[in-house]
């Protein structure tokens, strides 16, 4: 029989922690690689919501919540590209992204192609804006035979493509464009080349304030919606994990802190009611 000793001991001591520490460095590693790189497809040219800000790094609101949501999901890691809005869609059905970040408004025709967050945002309803002493406009109805510009493959464009489908003898000029500057829009509104456009409170705000209150919101919105975050239709469990940490920053008031940070005014409490 082998006799025990402490120097025995000692060395089955040693054996156990080596084991130990084997196995410690083995499951981090094995953690480590379970961490999915997440795509958030999102763009560069929308001020308030994502753009570029004087160091060229990406900033804003749909900047800010897509870090929030990442720090309450360890399994994930969130790495943003840029598009521009129209070719996002694209991106995520080709599948070169996992979740579309440009304020997103549902819509029965991306509803058919893309699961939605459960909860929205941020308030995305949409105004007429015209010059301030233009008072005949105040309904989509007055924009009959002018010339109102919305963004290409935006639910506005849809709106105006949905109206003049149904009033085929009141046609709206509707000039879709890429994402435009504050600067681009009001150079277009003063030289006539747009009567109208459309924007959310904040960013409506935003213009006024920069160039000295030069134009109307018109009262009642032309739709009433909020934003969301979108993926693809065979990607259920990251949208339910980010419907999860979306939730968490709604219920500890930390999205209407970013919302305010952002954006200048608490644009989360009426959308989820």
């Amino acid at each position: 029989m082998k006799k025990f000793t402490l120097k025995n001991l000692g060395k089955t001591v040693l054996a156990l922690a080596l084991a130990l520490l084997t196995f410690g460095l083995l499951s981090c590693k094995k953690e480590k690689t379970e961490v999915q790189t997440v795509i958030v497809g999102t763009g560069s040219d929308m001020q308030l919501y994502c753009y570029l800000d004087e160091k060229g790094e990406l900033a804003g609101y749909e900047i800010d919540v897509m870090k929030a949501i990442d720090e309450l999901l360890p399994q994930y890691k969130f790495e943003f590209q840029t598009f521009d809005f129209k070719n996002i869609l694209l991106a995520l059905s080709a599948g070169k992204v996992d979740i579309g970040a440009h304020a997103y408004e549902s819509n029965p025709e991306r509803r058919k192609n893309y699961l939605f967050t459960e909860y929205g945002y941020n308030d995305f309803s949409k105004y007429i804006v015209v010059l301030k002493e233009n008072t005949d406009v105040h309904s989509l109805k007055d924009l009959v035979g002018k010339a109102a510009q919305a963004q290409t493959g935006s639910a506005t464009g849809a709106i105006l493509q949905h109206w003049n489908e149904d009033h085929p003898n009141e046609q709206i000029n509707a000039i879709l464009t890429a994402a435009l500057t504050n600067e681009q829009v009001v150079a277009a509104m003063k030289n006539g080349t747009y009567d109208a456009f459309f924007t959310n409170i904040p960013s409506f705000n935003q213009i006024q304030k920069e160039y000295g209150g030069i134009f109307r919101l018109v009262e009642e919105p032309i739709s009433t919606s909020a934003a969301y975050f979108i993926f693809n239709l065979d990607n259920p469990t990251l949208k339910a994990d980010v419907d999860g940490a979306l939730k968490k920053l709604i219920d500890s008031g930390e999205l209407a802190k970013l919302a305010i940070k952002d954006l200048g005014s608490d644009t989360t409490k009426n959308i989820n009611k």
